[in-house]
Parts: structure tokens; sequence; C-alpha cells
């Protein structure tokens, strides 16, 4: 009986998973932003894509007071409320569009700055570092939540390789996760054209986040 009282806040905290994974996703973004505002001096002067980058960066990071409490009182609030509210799902899936889209803007800006001579080293590559985890992380709840959503109308988008029929959470983030481990991302498949479509569209981000690694890498030998 003790175990299971002691189980059950344990128990609690898995069923909140996708809380404490917004969390995470917002702690990382709010790591590239600091290191990019870190070394935005490096950026002095630039004109063009790389001064719009460089200034939306820096919109976010002024207003990141602002933004913090709109993101994670109501997480916090979903964390610790017993009961899930209504309005809770709604939020959540605001902050997943909201996650995608810096998502997309951080790539585009990844692939500014490999074009950039001037940029830092230490910028590049410490926004690759923390863009990777980000993308993965970010690639595995939209799986998850558009097959969850497809399987409850009786049509799942994906099929992937796991113990039971119906995957669990994170059977959806290894999937993600095993994209960087592999030639192709075996471990999930679309059922359908959008399904593989989106895959697909996965697989070009590993692929340009990669190419964008291994490209500051040889940069960095030959500058030596």
């Amino acid at each position: 009986m003790t175990g299971q009282h002691r189980s059950t806040p344990l128990r609690q905290l898995l069923s909140r998973w996708e809380i404490l994974f917004f969390l995470a996703v917002d702690i990382l973004l709010g790591l590239q932003v600091f290191f990019f505002n870190s070394n935005i001096q490096s950026l002095a002067g630039i004109h063009a894509a790389v001064a719009v980058l460089a200034w939306f960066e820096s919109f976010v990071a002024d207003h990141a007071y602002a933004m913090a409490p709109v993101i994670l009182l109501p997480l916090i609030y979903l964390l610790c409320c017993p009961n899930k509210p209504t309005w809770g799902r709604h939020c959540l899936d605001g902050l997943g569009i909201y996650i995608i889209f810096r998502m997309v803007i951080q790539l585009i800006g990844l692939n500014i700055l490999v074009f950039d001579s001037l940029t830092s080293r230490f910028l590049l590559i410490s926004q690759l570092l923390l863009f990777l985890p980000y993308s993965l992380l970010v690639w595995g709840w939209i799986y998850w939540r558009l097959d969850t959503f497809a399987r409850d109308r009786n049509h799942p988008l994906f099929s992937l390789d796991c113990e039971g029929e119906k995957p669990r959470p994170i059977d959806y983030f290894v999937a993600s996760f095993s994209s960087v481990f592999s030639a192709s991302i075996s471990a999930i498949k679309g059922n359908s054209a959008r399904a593989r479509i989106l895959i697909l569209g996965h697989g070009f981000l590993i692929y340009d986040v990669m190419g964008l690694t291994l490209s500051r890498a040889v940069a960095l030998v030959q500058s030596r």
C-alpha cells in the first residue's frame, strides 16, 4: 500500500509529460537566444538577411520578460493542477504551434549564418548544438500529436516499431531521435502521402543540420 502511495505522485508526473516537454523545449529555446545575444557583437555592421535575424533574436531577448510569464505560468498551473482544465489542450497546442514557428525561424537563421564569414565560430556551433535536440524533441511531439488526433478517428497516420499495438508517447520521440543515427528514418513510417511528406520534411531538416555541422567543422580545421 505504501509503495502504491509513493508511486502515485510519479504516475501523476508522468501523466503530465507533455507539460515537462514544453518546459524542456522552452529552456533550450532560451539558451539559444542567450548564446546568440552573447555573441551578437560579431554581427555588428552586418546587413541584409543576417541583420534581420539579429534583429529578431534581439527582439525576442528584449521581450523575454513579457513572454516568459505567458508561457511558463500556464505550464506551471497545468503541472500543479490536479484536474486538467478544458482550456489545457488548446493552450498546449498553441504552444506547439509557437515552438514549430521558432524551429523554422532557427533553421533559416542557421542556414544564413553558415554563409556569413564574419559570424563567430562559437555562435554557430552553439546554435547547432542546441538546435539539434530542440528540433528532435519538437518533431517527436509533432508525430505524437498528429497521430493521437488521427487515432482518435481510427485513421492512424504513422506505423512505429514499438512493443504494443498503440504507441506510447516515448515511442514517437525515440523514432525522432533515431533519425540521427541511421541513414533513413526507419523507426516510423507514414500510412498516407501526407504522413510520408511530413517524414520527408523531418529527414530534410536532419540532413541540413548535419551538413551545416560538417561544413563548420571543416572550416574550423582549415582555419588552423
